[in-house]
């Protein structure tokens, strides 16, 4: 007589499974929904032990809102039909108290295809639903300030489409709100400016700060200057993206500027003729009087050449401080070998100063095309500063180094002077702006040099920097493009 064939596994081996599920709430129910077992995961999640709940109706689990609009038997009936049911809904503990979970629904069948009953598999999602629904109110909080702002903002959708924005931004472009939303904010902007630059922009970037547009006028409304800044945000439990845009009207600003430029140039421009006067005056004075005049008179006229000559120095600052921010230099650009130049203006400088001595120690014959007068500015400039900021040193070195991979030359002027603080070294090369050590307090000095030398090198499509401890010395370096 041949044995039955034994199922692999007994039933109490998939009952195993199902209470070690702990994480997920599994139950049967007969056709009505009845409920005919129940697993440790159920009892976890809604709080009904097995005795409890099995041969009650699994609506006992709905809100009071679902059972009354026929939510379970809807869900059943689903299942039965399509072979499966989902949801993702409120459900109801034993205690009374509501959690968001998602559902599985799909019915069972004995051996010869008979439907007899229902699983329902349930996961509680509470605390994902919270985190989204607080990422909302944040989304909704957030949407809400840039819509009752009153600079001109913008959120953008991943698709760069208009998502909302303030009233100030659709006054700015003179655009209909609900004709904007949903659009392109390049086809919503496109008839006020030309907007590829921006467009570009954020291909490449997803924030940047300050991107400069010029927004058409038209009729009585006048051309202006906009800064645009943007920032990439993220959906909470989504990968997609939105754009904060912010627009800022410069406009009054530019204009301001552009007067103060225009009065420090013309202020200059008409301060240089009776400078000139003065020193001319002042000589022939002091030629007509040598040897006659009395030592107080001599110093007076000493005195008069020396502030003048200092007066003389701030308007060439001013003037060319003005000229490179309107950008109207203009560079006599020249090749030329660099250390031939160096070398002539150290041993001017050196012959002229009889306290320091300056070496140049590394030396490159390398040829650079360059403004031979405005290089000679730089390089005097870091000389004079070099002997100036240190006064109890009495060597300052010099170096000429070219860095083939870079296809640069550097020049470097090194003290050992009082050092720059290097909270100072960021904002040195801005105009007025000075070192802050406590012992460059009493060295006189405009605060315009350094800035005049940086806006040289980077019209020369050069750097210009400085390495200091900030206690023991500073090396002030500068790189030029080699000629090739």
């Amino acid at each position: 007589m041949k044995n039955k064939k034994q199922a692999p596994f007994g039933e109490d081996f998939y009952k195993n499974i199902l209470e070690s599920l702990e994480d997920y709430g599994v139950f049967t129910t007969d056709k009505q929904a009845v409920v005919t077992s129940w697993n440790r995961g159920a009892e976890h999640i809604l709080g009904y032990s097995e005795a409890d709940i099995c041969g009650q109706s699994a609506d006992v689990i709905f809100t009071k809102e679902d059972c009354k609009n026929g939510v379970p038997a809807h869900e059943f009936a689903e299942a039965l039909k399509k072979g499966r049911g989902l949801d993702e809904r409120y459900h109801q503990r034993k205690d009374g108290s509501l959690f968001w979970a998602s559902g599985l629904v799909f019915p069972l069948y004995d051996s010869e295809d008979q439907h007899i009953g229902f699983t329902k598999i349930l996961r509680n999602l509470s605390r994902r639903k919270e985190a989204e629904d607080e990422a909302l109110e944040a989304r909704k909080y957030a949407q809400s300030i840039v819509e009752t702002s009153k600079e001109p903002m913008l959120i953008l959708n991943a698709d760069l489409t208009v998502n909302s924005g303030s009233k100030a931004f659709f006054k700015l472009f003179s655009v209909d709100k609900l004709h904007a939303e949903g659009k392109n904010i390049f086809e919503v902007m496109s008839p006020m400016l030309d907007s590829k630059p921006l467009e570009v922009e954020m291909q490449h970037y997803d924030s940047f700060e300050n991107f400069e547009l010029f927004l058409n006028g038209s009729g009585d409304v006048p051309e202006r200057i906009l800064l645009v800044s943007c920032r990439k945000v993220f959906q909470t439990f989504k990968s997609i993206g939105q754009h904060l845009l912010t627009f800022q009207d410069v406009t009054l600003q530019r204009k301001l500027e552009q007067a103060k430029e225009d009065f420090i140039s013309v202020a200059s421009h008409e301060l240089k003729t009776p400078i000139s006067v003065i020193r001319s005056y002042t000589q022939i004075l002091n030629l007509e009087l040598k040897g006659k005049g009395s030592d107080r008179v001599n110093t007076t006229i000493e005195r008069i050449m020396v502030q003048s000559e200092k007066l003389s120095r701030l308007t060439s600052f001013l003037l060319d401080a003005s000229a490179f921010k309107t950008g109207t230099i203009q560079l006599k650009k020249e090749p030329f070998v660099l250390l031939e130049l160096i070398i002539d203006l150290v041993h001017e400088v050196d012959h002229a100063n009889t306290k320091h001595h300056i070496v140049v120690k590394e030396m490159s014959d390398a040829r650079v095309s360059a403004d031979r007068q405005r290089i000679s500015q730089v390089v005097t400039n870091l000389l004079s500063n070099a002997i100036k900021y240190s006064p109890a040193a009495s060597q300052i070195i010099v170096n000429v180094v070219v860095d083939e991979a870079a296809k640069t030359v550097r020049t470097s002027v090194t003290d050992s002077g009082i050092g720059v603080p290097k909270e100072n070294q960021a904002s040195l090369f801005k105009r007025f702006s000075r070192t802050g050590h406590e012992k460059a307090r009493k060295i006189e000095g405009f605060g315009m040099g350094l800035y005049i030398a940086a806006e040289i090198i980077k019209a020369h499509d050069g750097q210009i920097n400085v390495s200091s401890t900030g206690d023991d010395g500073s090396t002030f370096y500068f790189d030029l493009p080699l000629l090739d």
